[in-house]
């Protein structure tokens, strides 16, 4: 590999600016058209319309699927400046003055068809500063920036929204089957019924975003035709797989795409829904529908089924305590701060809601439906693909919340006046990285800087000065799964489903795609779908790279409030323009497909809180199913029927949606986890009834890990009584202390005390060992008892023996870790045709704890013979074992696992360092170590594994290993963007990490500098806001003109 394409940022130096050339016919090839895609066959002009890639014949095309599992929205290919440069176009004068000028001028573009001027600053930190005195120039100039440093990861982003992806990896079956599920959404459809519904409107707001989509359009095509001209110049490595002659024009509709793509990747759960109906199903017909007289240990096992779909969270710290506005209309709303009170009037129509409640007829008792699990399966596999192919990378089966998030703010009452925020979005972490930094500046109009997904021109994580915003996912319900009844119409061809006792014909549309490979298209699939009308679409059943007509009289359909026309685009251009924190919550309003916690602070010191998104009411009929008393009853997290007992009947009212504004707490905290605590008992059903029916959020949310230990560490602060700094926010956003080992060390450590006795199958199995086993047993335990919590790699340099033995600890911990939950879990869920690795760790980590925690509270009961979870006793042995028992034996086979030559192969047990095996390594989408970050070539030896990292599980400072196989490498998910906002002097401003860098281009200084100087060491670096302090740390500018 070439040296400039290994180097780590900042250790070579910067590329130089090539020369403008010399002579007037190479200068006017400097300065090329470019038109929009409305031009396009217009005046003879050519556009081109082959919407795949072109890959090198090097490239291998069976690769890009276990990259595409790291996660597919982080590819991004962009270009590398070469052939017109210092003052290059060639146009007659200068350029115009700007507020950059004294920074070094690099480029001078000068682009026909633009009659414009923007200026942008490129910092040291590689952050474009855009500066512009009108929307259009604003808009193009940032269009054509973020296309020079992010231009294909843009491409396959929408292709990824809008099915699209099969016609650059066809020959992966992934890709296409991917493409089936996406195109069932019909979002790029969708987008377009929004584009159009925005074009159409007199609305002035309407009328910019308008503006402002097709600028950021014709700035994206005219950097790519600059690249056609050669004003750009690609790197070799990037042109293997990506050809801007085949780069379809980008539209404004491209931009709306990826905002539904970016909602859908974080809120759409139907494949939870049919993995649990599964599991839940057979659970029940295994265990509760068993012989005691023919299979007593079965039956033995009765309540497994509830057992495992455990709602209870670990840690139970919610963010406000219960739903707001129950007892008390305080006014406020999800999308207000309660500039409208109604007062006692609003209070009394509440109260008498809730009195009338016990006048209504109960719910009927509906019976969930029989759904045939070779229906279940076949309509999980349409989620399949997607699942390892989008943007979360995770892995399979029973997919609870497993991507997560961070951000809590703080208000001046514990923050010396001013307020703060913290903000860590849990992303995939491929190179180059989710998220795009970005500063956009109209002068008086918009001000504003954080990171945003490549392809959306605004800030998703940022600030504008006065107001700060960050987000994590809700995991609100929104979406239900129905079984529908399928009969041949009575007055018509085709087939009905039955609802409501009368037929309604299923819709039908055709979809064509495009399978592509190695830039060639050479086969092409029609696939016709099927819609019920008052769900949405049915899913279909994947197979032999088609989808297979349906032949069944029952098909799963699935409602979504994404399936609706949705402008999140309005959401965000309202919120990047917010004054206060009460501007901010107004803007949700059109915050409406999805679910997110948004945290807000301003500059005058408030913060704020909002869910605000659709939330489904459902008929009284779905929320029937309780556990104990009616086990068969519906809930929204199973397949419901689709015969009209269980539809949905409107949204949530706006007053109850979790939301809080200037707590008495003074600060507030999200992490994935329950918002109210409706599920800290274990029934979210049990909550205030509204006009017939439980308020019901979800069921299933993060364990509550992060949540509990950030709000641990806040209160430590606040009860010492010492003012928060922005310092204090850094150091528990990267705090790694293991969360999972604070609750299980207690209990290895009681599991431990019997190898000295007590437990008479301990001490028969220990009888078996030999003695150098039980000698690393009682080693290992004492190891654990001592642990600190912390996570330390502790492989670089020579680290002092307490990190050396927390690193050891920790290492042995979650080796310990896979083993106990394979061995107490493994056999009753085999019995259900599951992997138990196959089930999100979500899941299983809470049964796995609560087996040693809170025994008492499982519905199978205790077994006789040992007086502990009838779990832990292996279904395929003779034996009854107790959960101690299971705890000792894993830990034997986790120090017998960890000696052998897949681990550390016979080496002393001070060698067994966490960093050696917990690593974390950025890759592209395309196979190509050359562009991993680090390459396994680093110049530094220590990385060519990857950078070793701390943390574990459901640590804040997230780098998941998981448990559910022996890979212990971080899972390619983590804090896409660290960023923490500071309100003090009157004005916010922001500091960030990013992984990676800002411009993927193996020779450029901003590659991966941000990567190896601030995310790995967890430091962080002040974004430049004022013109001066982007002047201070400026590198070079540009200028963006017409000719």
């Amino acid at each position: 590999m070439p040296a400039a394409a290994s180097g780590r940022g900042g250790a070579r130096p910067a590329r130089s600016a090539t020369r403008f050339p010399s002579d007037g016919a190479a200068a006017a090839r400097c300065v090329r058209s470019y038109r929009t895609p409305a031009a396009c066959g217009r005046d003879g002009v050519h556009c081109a319309t082959m919407t795949s890639f072109a890959f090198g014949p090097q490239r291998s095309i069976d690769g890009p699927r276990a990259a595409l599992v790291a996660g597919v929205i982080g590819i991004a290919l962009a270009a590398v400046p070469a052939g017109c440069g210092d003052g290059g176009g060639g146009g007659a004068g200068g350029p115009p003055a700007g507020p950059y000028d004294d920074l070094s001028l690099t480029r001078d573009l000068q682009i026909d068809g633009f009659d414009g001027t923007a200026h942008v600053a490129r910092d040291r930190f590689g952050v474009a500063h855009v500066y512009a005195e009108s929307i259009r120039d604003l808009y193009f100039a940032t269009g054509y920036v973020m296309a020079h440093d992010r231009l294909p990861q843009m491409d396959i982003l929408r292709r990824f929204g809008a099915g699209t992806v099969a016609e650059l990896f066809g020959i992966d079956d992934d890709a296409l089957e991917s493409d089936f599920e996406m195109r069932m959404h019909r979002f790029r459809p969708l987008s377009e019924m929004a584009w159009a519904e925005l074009q159409a409107s007199t609305d002035p707001r309407d009328r910019d975003i308008v503006e402002a989509l097709t600028a950021f359009a014709d700035g994206v095509n005219a950097y790519n035709a600059d690249v056609l001209a050669g004003v750009w110049q690609l790197d070799d490595r990037i042109l293997a797989v990506f050809d801007p002659e085949r780069f379809a024009p980008w539209s404004p509709v491209d931009s709306l795409v990826l905002g539904k793509f970016q909602a859908f990747a974080l809120s759409y759960t139907a494949d939870f829904v049919l993995d649990a109906t599964d599991v839940y199903q057979t659970a029940r017909d295994v265990f509760d529908g068993a012989d005691p007289a023919t299979a007593p240990d079965l039956a033995a096992r009765a309540g497994f089924a509830a057992d495992l779909l455990r709602f209870i969270p670990i840690d139970r710290v919610s963010t406000i305590d219960g739903f707001p506005n129950v007892d008390r209309d305080t006014g406020s709303r999800s999308n207000s701060i309660g500039a409208s009170r109604r007062g006692s009037a609003a209070g009394r129509l509440l109260r008498r809601a809730l009195a009338a409640t016990a006048d209504l007829p109960a719910p009927r008792r509906a019976t969930r439906p029989r759904v045939p699990r070779a229906l279940l399966r076949a309509a999980s596999r349409t989620h399949r693909p997607a699942k390892h192919f989008g943007p979360n990378g995770l892995p399979d089966g029973l997919l609870v919340p497993h991507s997560g998030s961070n951000n809590w703010v703080v208000g001046p009452d514990h923050a010396a006046g001013s307020a703060l925020l913290a903000g860590d979005p849990h992303l995939s972490l491929p190179n180059p990285s989710v998220f795009y930094p970005i500063h956009m500046v109209i002068p008086g109009v918009l001000d504003v800087e954080g990171g945003t997904f490549p392809g959306i021109p605004g800030v998703l994580h940022g600030t504008n000065g006065k107001v700060a915003w960050a987000s994590t996912v809700v995991f609100h319900d929104v979406n239900d799964v129905y079984l529908e009844q399928i009969e041949p119409c009575d007055d018509g061809p085709g087939d009905c489903v039955r609802f409501n006792g009368d037929q309604v014909p299923i819709e039908t549309w055709t979809e064509t795609f495009r399978i592509g490979s190695l830039g060639t298209i050479f086969d092409t699939v029609t696939v016709d779908y099927e819609r019920v009308p008052h769900h949405g679409p049915i899913l279909p059943t994947i197979g032999d790279r088609t989808v297979i007509p349906r032949d069944t009289d029952q098909a799963l359909s699935v409602r979504y409030t994404g399936h609706d026309v949705t402008f999140e685009i309005r959401f965000l251009w309202d919120l990047n323009r917010a004054d206060t924190v009460a501007d901010a919550f107004s803007a949700l309003t059109e915050f409406r497909y999805g679910g997110q916690n948004w945290v807000f602070i301003d500059a005058d010191g408030n913060i704020g809180w909002s869910t605000h998104a659709d939330v489904p009411l459902r008929d009284p009929n779905a929320y029937t199913w309780n556990a104990d008393d009616a086990p068969d009853g519906l809930a929204p997290f199973f397949v419901l029927p689709g015969d009209g007992a269980a539809e949905w009947q409107g949204m949530m009212d706006p007053r109850y949606l979790p939301h809080a504004y200037n707590p008495p707490a003074g600060y507030l905290v999200t992490a994935n986890s329950d918002p109210v605590g409706a599920t800290f008992d274990g029934d979210p059903f049990n909550q205030p009834i509204v006009d017939g029916r439980p308020l019901y959020l979800s069921a299933f949310y993060a364990p509550g890990l992060r949540t509990g230990r950030i709000d641990r560490l806040l209160r430590q602060r606040i009860d010492a009584g010492t003012a928060m700094t922005a310092e204090d926010m850094a150091a528990i956003q990267t705090d790694s202390d293991s969360t999972l080992g604070a609750r299980f060390q207690p209990l290895l450590a009681t599991a431990a005390a019997a190898v000295d006795g007590g437990d008479a199958g301990v001490t028969a199995w220990l009888a078996t060992l030999p003695a150098d086993r039980v000698s690393r047993l009682r080693d290992a335990a004492a190891r654990l008892e001592a642990w600190t919590l912390r996570t330390v790699p502790a492989v670089t340099g020579t680290p002092p023996q307490a990190d050396i033995d927390d690193s050891v600890a920790t290492t042995i911990f979650n080796v310990w870790g896979h083993f106990f939950v394979g061995a107490a879990l493994g056999d009753e869920v085999a019995r259900l045709d599951w992997d138990i690795y196959k089930i999100n760790e979500n899941l299983t980590i809470r049964v796995a704890l609560a087996l040693l925690e809170e025994p008492d509270t499982f519905r199978s009961g205790l077994a006789a013979e040992t007086g502990q979870p009838v779990l832990c006793d292996d279904l395929d042995t003779p034996e009854v074992e107790s959960c101690t028992l299971i705890a000792l034996q894993s830990l034997d086979r986790a120090l017998e696992w960890l000696r052998g030559t897949d681990a550390f192969d016979g080496a002393p047990m001070d060698s067994w360092r966490w960093g050696a095996l917990h690593t974390l390594t950025l890759e592209p989408l395309f196979p190509n170590n050359e562009l991993n970050i680090p390459p396994p070539n680093d110049p530094d030896p220590a990385l060519r594994r990857g950078y070793p990292r701390a943390g574990d599980n459901f640590v804040i400072n997230r780098a998941d290993c998981t448990w559910t196989d022996l890979d212990f490498r971080q899972d390619g998910a983590g804090p896409a963007q660290r960023m923490i906002a500071d309100a003090t002097g009157g004005s916010i401003r922001i500091r960030l990490a990013v992984p990676g860098g800002t411009i993927y281009d193996p020779t450029s200084p901003h590659f991966r500098d941000l990567m190896d100087t601030y995310y790995i060491p967890n430091a962080y670096f002040s974004v430049p806001f004022a013109t001066d302090e982007i002047v201070q740390e400026g590198e070079q500018r540009w200028v963006i003109r017409g000719r």
